[in-house]
């Protein structure tokens, strides 16, 4: 936060850490329910691909995406994605 405020943030001006916690989780009930809704009115049928890989370390990972078509803005249609 220093660097992107160029050095003029003091410390009284930093968010406590239990209020960044708080930002993230609203950010993500935010973008999850944005997801559902689009999931919800996609047009036929969602596509599922699933990616899986590890690090250095051996932890490994899989992400599922949904692809999907939904009518957008000016009504025309969109193709979508969205991790699961």
């Amino acid at each position: 936060l220093l660097y992107l405020g160029d050095g003029k943030i003091n410390d009284a001006e930093l968010p406590h850490c239990t209020k960044i916690t708080q930002m993230v989780l609203d950010e993500y009930r935010t973008e999850y329910n944005k997801a559902k809704d689009d999931l919800k009115n996609a047009l036929g049928r969602i596509s599922m691909t699933t990616d899986l890989w590890s690090d250095p370390n051996r932890d490994s990972y899989m992400a599922v995406t949904a692809h999907f078509m939904i009518w957008g803005e000016k009504n025309r249609l969109e193709y979508r994605t969205c991790l699961v």
